[in-house]
């Protein structure tokens, strides 16, 4: 909790809007893979890890029924030391971009129904155009930017628990088997709703970044597998409606959705010095 659908609309907003995020952030499709990573090696939602990694230590949380992972450990000890290492000309880079699926959409239509394009512009290939902008973009700006990522869903995954603590503390509830199905259901619910277009491009430096993550490394076995769940979620996301909240609310989810990017943003402009 929360789901990927929600980390990466989170990420999407953040790079959308004219944030700390935004202008920080050079390698973007590492970006976007490191706002999933911290739950890669668990196991629950990527199959054949063999050996997972227990959340405690991928998300730096102490065991409990709502853990809330120390985003400012994670970043003391990962990020801090990677930000300090980049020389200036890596903050100036050009970008690498994720994939997005309506341009991949736009493609496939293209080839399929010729006909209907007669005349119109093709748009400029997303892997050719993304290979190009990796060429201005140093190794340890993309292993920074994934590391970002993952910091990002470690504060996501800390705003999110704590809100929903103080929820249950102000009705009167407790963790329980019955809370926990609950909770799963409003999210699935909510998650589903996000409008979401963007997966991180399976490229040979994604691969290797994925790797050098100073954490633990990740195969790229796993990375590809990462990536296929990563597809489908994006691909099926968008539902209009969602079955009625069994325990949180709409306010609850707007507020707290908007407070993450918020929190997001305003903690890596006081750190970076860089807003």
């Amino acid at each position: 909790m929360p789901s990927w659908n929600i980390h990466i609309a989170q990420t999407e907003r953040l790079l959308a809007r004219d944030s700390a995020v935004a202008r920080a952030v050079r390698d973007e499709n590492a970006f976007l893979l490191g706002n999933v990573i911290p739950d890669i090696m668990v196991g629950y939602m990527v199959p054949g890890i063999a050996e997972p990694i227990p959340y405690r230590v991928t998300h730096c949380a102490e065991p409990s029924p709502i853990p809330k992972p120390r985003e400012r450990e994670f970043w003391d000890e990962f990020v801090a030391p990677l930000a300090g290492a980049l020389r200036e000309g890596d903050w100036a880079c050009g970008r690498v971009e994720p994939a997005d699926l309506r341009r991949e959409v736009d493609r496939v239509n293209r080839i399929h129904f010729a006909h209907r394009y007669q005349g119109k512009d093709a748009p400029a290939a997303l892997d050719a155009g993304g290979a190009r902008r990796e060429d201005t973009v140093g190794f340890e700006r993309s292993l920074f930017d994934l590391t970002l990522g993952a910091w990002a869903h470690l504060m996501a995954d800390n705003v999110w628990n704590t809100r929903v603590n103080e929820f249950l503390d102000a009705h009167g509830g407790k963790p329980s088997e019955e809370f926990r199905i609950k909770k799963q259901n409003d999210f699935d619910g909510f998650g589903k709703t996000l409008e979401i277009h963007t997966l991180p491009r399976e490229t040979e430096r994604l691969v290797r970044t994925a790797s050098a993550f100073p954490q633990y490394a990740i195969e790229p076995a796993h990375v590809h597998d990462a990536l296929v769940v990563a597809h489908e979620i994006v691909r099926t996301n968008g539902v209009a409606v969602h079955a009625p909240y069994m325990l949180l609310t709409e306010e609850f989810f707007s507020s707290v959705f908007d407070e993450v990017l918020d929190a997001t943003e305003t903690a890596l402009a006081e750190r970076l010095g860089r807003a």
